[in-house]
């Protein structure tokens, strides 16, 4: 499942991320940081959800020395009120003003305590837009984050786990099946944005795998105008609890599709892949890397400065002084070019003048020691042939006798002989070590249980030894 905003990853950003997603009787916890060496994993787990988790989580902080630069809170669904409406595309500039319009309209909260978020996309036609709403109450959100910032966690964005997890517009209609201990979610996403979500308890009465399968089919009917003739495309499952299997069968059998897992972003699988020993929480993976607007955030996002890690401050250390050499390297290079040239000048000219007496002997020395490379050389041309024959002799069978040997240096040798095996002969001469390939091999006729022979083989140059 593919997400939009994954392929760009903009929290990518030198930042890092806490998640926490909070579930039925867990919560989610994931904190990704970003590296010159890509993204990594500092922490994945699912604790449980008691009073003790805050204080745990801030104690794992502390021990990290370093703040998060993003802490995002995903609510219990059963907090936010979730409703989905549709707009002409005129109205976009005034959208704030509608959505306030309708809410007061629909949202059965007090205005002094209620709180707003929303995310709007353009819909294929171009001429209406959707928008996803979310509401909530500002008492309930503050007494659920209280136990977090006591505990010295700041958070920065709160919304719902749903209006994050958006498919992009280019991909199918999507059945988003979220499971927990107390509660199965059903969320249908199209082009880019959250059409229409519902909650069912697993305790409540008359829950069943016809209930649930008859919840979705209804969901697909009423928003059929907007999926378009094929319906849903694709059915996907996720969550803290498993979905039985009798109900996965009916949902498959009901539309026809195979219901896939919540697959992790391409961009942290190679991080996620050494948390193999816990549980691999795709919701909060996905969640991370999703960048939804700032109106999707049910609080004020505050103001407040991250603390530089150890590791960033020797590293800006670094560049400071990186920076006063280039720039003291500068200075020197434009402010004293021509006495540095000058005194270079003076030096040559008394090297010159030190010097001279004895270039000529220089000369001779140059001289005597080319005469003595040629030599060298001459010598170890004549051992080298020597040293070839030897090797050519000692690899040779007993029964065969040489009669010619052609030599040219560098290139290739030829011999020619009699043998009473010749056929062997082109495998040894071949497992000579100066010898590269055979070239060619010729066997003649048989003369005294002796047979002639005459054999080309190239030689390996210096460069190929």
């Amino acid at each position: 499942m593919s997400f939009k905003n994954m392929p760009e990853v903009k929290w990518m950003a030198g930042r890092s991320s806490l998640i926490l997603i909070f579930r039925d009787t867990a919560v989610d916890v994931v904190w990704l940081e970003q590296s010159l060496l890509g993204p990594a994993i500092r922490l994945m787990e699912r604790v449980p959800r008691d009073e003790q988790m805050p204080e745990l989580l801030a104690q794992q902080v502390r021990a990290a020395e370093k703040t998060p630069a993003r802490v995002l809170v995903c609510l219990p669904r059963a907090m936010v009120m979730q409703r989905t409406l549709f707009y002409p595309a005129a109205v976009q500039n005034d959208l704030a003003q509608m959505l306030q319009f309708e809410v007061s309209r629909h949202v059965p909260l007090p205005e002094a305590d209620r709180r707003v978020a929303f995310a709007s996309m353009p819909l294929p036609d171009g001429k209406q837009i959707g928008v996803n709403l979310l509401a909530a109450r500002g008492t309930e959100i503050s007494a659920f984050l209280e136990p977090l910032t006591a505990a010295g966690i700041p958070v920065d964005e709160v919304t719902s786990l749903s209006s994050l997890l958006v498919p992009d517009a280019d991909s199918a209609p999507t059945l988003l099946v979220l499971t927990d201990d107390t509660q199965v979610e059903l969320v249908l996403f199209a082009n880019g944005l959250l059409y229409d979500s519902l909650l069912v308890g697993r305790q409540s009465a008359g829950f069943c795998k016809e209930m649930l399968v008859d919840a979705a089919r209804r969901m697909a009917v009423r928003h059929r105008e907007l999926l378009g003739a094929e319906g849903i495309g694709r059915i996907i499952c996720a969550g803290a609890a498993e979905l039985p299997e009798e109900f996965r069968n009916s949902l498959e059998t009901s539309f026809g599709l195979h219901i896939h897992p919540l697959e992790i972003p391409e961009a942290l699988r190679p991080a996620a892949s050494s948390f193999s020993d816990g549980p691999v929480l795709a919701e909060a993976l996905c969640t991370a890397v999703a960048v939804p607007p700032p109106t999707l955030n049910l609080i004020e996002r505050p103001r407040r400065t991250v603390s530089l890690s150890r590791r960033t401050l020797i590293i800006a250390g670094l560049c400071i002084l990186l920076t006063a050499e280039l720039l003291a390297g500068w200075l020197i290079r434009t402010v004293a070019p021509d006495v540095a040239l000058k005194a270079v000048k003076h030096e040559m000219v008394d090297l010159k003048r030190s010097a001279a007496p004895i270039q000529s002997v220089k000369n001779q020395n140059r001289d005597l020691r080319s005469e003595i490379e040629q030599l060298d050389a001459l010598g170890k041309t004549r051992v080298s042939v020597m040293s070839m024959l030897k090797v050519l002799s000692d690899t040779l069978p007993e029964d065969t006798y040489l009669q010619g040997i052609t030599y040219t240096r560098g290139d290739n040798i030829q011999i020619k002989g009699r043998s009473k095996t010749p056929d062997r002969i082109p495998q040894l001469v071949q497992s000579i070590p100066f010898v590269k390939t055979i070239e060619e091999s010729d066997i003649g006729k048989k003369d005294d249980q002796y047979f002639r022979f005459s054999l080309s083989a190239a030689l390996r140059s210096t460069r190929n030894e």
